[in-house]
């Protein structure tokens, strides 16, 4: 199994516009990436999960889930993500610390922080961050389950990078450049394929 764990610190956790995507704290980056992620040609990755931690105003943390294997009703544009992830957070503006909703074909959302979720990932997955001080992804083993965590265009704060590296989780390097967030999910799953993992 693929996970992917963005951190989007300022994307909002209340209700946004969902034709003014960059002025809900760039969300157009989060919709990107649950398109890299997901979507290949006329198909749905089956073997990969996405989740994204929203972290912006109103109602911070809230973490939204898509699951390729039960993936169902979801087109790959930026305003059809967008407003599934306005659905979801309508309907977990009064969840507790925890608390999940399964909004059924696939999506789950929760009020769960970005530490709980790594610290939860690390117990049963291969934890790396994708990071340019990493190793590259071309001679790196990777194991059957493996949690990839990235950040958008703030990328992580210091003390996150303190707590991956106290969870023993592997700094992978993409490129000399650096990327798009999304274009990091594709350069991943590409590289997974050669492997055939």
């Amino acid at each position: 199994m693929k996970e992917f764990i963005l951190r989007a610190l300022k994307s909002k956790t209340s209700q946004f516009n969902v034709n003014d995507l960059i002025n809900a704290g760039r969300m157009d980056i989060v919709c990107e990436c649950i398109i890299s992620s997901l979507f290949i040609s006329n198909n749905v990755r089956k073997d990969t999960i996405f989740h994204v931690i929203l972290e912006g105003p109103s109602y911070p943390p809230k973490l939204i889930s898509f699951y390729g294997s039960e993936l169902k009703g979801l087109d790959y544009d930026q305003k059809s993500i967008a407003e599934k992830i306005n659905f979801a957070l309508k309907q977990s503006m009064n969840l507790k610390l925890n608390e999940e909703i399964d909004l059924k074909n696939g999506i789950k959302v929760s009020k769960k922080s970005f530490e709980a979720l790594v610290k939860e990932k690390s117990k049963t997955s291969q934890l790396i961050y994708l990071n340019n001080k990493g190793q590259d992804i071309r001679t790196f083993n990777f194991q059957e389950n493996t949690t990839f965590v990235f950040g958008d265009y703030i990328g992580m704060p210091r003390k996150t990078e303190k707590l991956l590296d106290r969870l023993s989780a592997k700094k992978i390097n993409l490129s000399p450049k650096m990327l798009f967030a999304s274009h990091c999910i594709i350069i991943v799953h590409n590289e997974l394929d050669i492997q055939k993992l």
